[in-house]
């Protein structure tokens, strides 16, 4: 068993925890909105940095890389071996939107495909903090 803080939520929720100037969060709606223009299957969750890294990891096993950047050298739970800054094609990709506090933020995980984003909601109450935070 292991530490579990993830909930389900909305970027609307993310929009309202925000302080930002109104032109801050219209260009975050555009951004977003390009976004969901090729990923158009999102899924908002309020997470710790290891319940991100561990839904990384769920999600790459299962469909492989996250379009764009690849970020995996600094995953706790790391599934891509390449050390150098590098890039990759998938049919899914995620967006760390706010930090809230110490460890914790929104992230949006955006599918291609409406039953990858179904599977993810499927494997909410799955997602915690890994093996390496046992309680």
């Amino acid at each position: 068993m292991s530490y579990r803080t993830v909930s389900l939520s909305t970027f609307e929720e993310y929009l309202q925890s925000e302080g930002g100037s109104p032109e801050v969060r219209a260009q975050e709606e555009r951004d977003r909105e390009d976004r969901l223009s090729r990923f158009p299957y999102p899924v908002t969750l309020k997470v710790s940095f290891a319940e991100l890294d561990f839904t990384n990891r769920l999600l790459w096993q299962r469909f492989g890389p996250a379009e764009g950047e690849c970020r995996q050298r600094q995953s706790e739970y790391r599934v891509c071996d390449i050390a150098e800054p590098h890039s990759h094609a998938g049919k899914w990709m995620f967006c760390w939107l706010a930090k809230t506090e110490y460890n914790y933020g929104f992230c949006e995980w955006c599918f291609a495909e409406r039953s990858d984003q179904q599977y993810l909601l499927a494997e909410l109450n799955e997602i915690n903090w890994g093996e390496k935070h046992p309680e």
